[in-house]
């Protein structure tokens, strides 16, 4: 079975590829963005032999919603062009699609977010990624396999989301003799992206169809990830997490996020599909990775 993983040196498209080889029988083709650039219609055509018959799982996405905010032109030929040469190829391949969709798709006016409720992006990075999916959904329906993932960390030097970025951050406070470091208390699902590949291996070796949404066990404010991240690394005796409101430290974003986004991922419980794991012992094994010695003190 021939895999081919777009944006495969990203946080997620990583996991997917050590994931995808680990397993026996199943090949992998997982590209970076510089090897295989979406945008480009002759490449990705030219790249179908690696999926056929077999799966094409798209993670190649502009996943930095200041940076579609700023820059939309690109954030479009990424998300929404990029999709399109990546239904292209699907075909020509005969294979089917992974989409990983996120959950800044919904606004998170109803918590736990059902799987049934429509999708309505608060940002320009959620609409594009929607019509992504939907354009997806319009070419190969229930065929195609579509997991609405929360928000996640992982990909150590890759990772661009909080995790990745509050990390040195902190230590730079520390450094700088500081023993407090406001975090708000926006709250979200912190998954780990090694969970997540795993258990959609899983669910695409099973032939699952259609939409799903995944996410850890557990939930938490960016101030408790924060606290327990200070606990990980062994900085409580250097610097204490203040939890302050969500809306004084989002008010220079350039795209709004929900305050509380928690999915409901009934569908994976019912069908025994649920392979995630707690939030907080899947943050302790990632930061024992050794890339995250170099933020210790001992």
């Amino acid at each position: 079975m021939r895999y081919l993983v777009t944006g495969g040196q990203g946080m997620l498209g990583g996991d997917f590829a050590a994931e995808i080889a680990a397993f026996p029988g199943l090949s992998v083709y997982a590209p970076g963005k510089t090897e295989l650039d979406v945008r480009d219609p002759a490449a990705m055509m030219a790249a179908a032999d690696k999926a056929a018959d077999g799966w094409l799982v798209h993670c190649a996405a502009m996943v930095n919603v200041e940076g579609c905010a700023r820059d939309p032109d690109a954030a479009r030929a990424i998300i929404v062009d990029g999709t399109e040469n990546a239904i292209a190829l699907a075909k020509a391949a005969g294979a089917r699609m992974f989409y990983p969709q996120s959950f800044l798709t919904h606004d998170g006016r109803q918590n736990p977010i059902p799987e049934e409720e429509a999708q309505r992006p608060l940002a320009l990075y959620g609409e594009l990624k929607l019509e992504a999916q939907h354009r997806i959904e319009d070419a190969f329906g229930e065929d195609a396999l579509i997991v609405v993932m929360a928000g996640f960390f992982g990909g150590e030097a890759a990772d661009k989301n909080f995790v990745g970025r509050i990390i040195p951050a902190m230590r730079a406070a520390i450094e700088r003799g500081e023993t407090e470091f406001r975090v708000g208390d926006r709250v979200w699902q912190p998954t780990w992206t090694r969970d997540l590949a795993f258990n959609s291996l899983q669910m695409m070796l099973a032939g699952c169809r259609g939409r799903y949404q995944m996410a850890c066990h557990g939930e938490a404010s960016f101030a408790e990830l924060a606290q327990e991240i200070v606990y990980a690394l062994g900085w409580q005796d250097r610097l204490s997490i203040v939890s302050v409101d969500a809306a004084s430290v989002s008010a220079n974003e350039l795209g709004r996020r929900p305050d509380r986004a928690v999915l409901s991922c009934a569908r994976l419980k019912t069908e025994h599909l649920d392979l995630q794991r707690d939030w907080r012992s899947t943050l302790h094994a990632y930061l024992r990775h050794p890339f995250f010695a170099q933020y210790r003190f001992n």
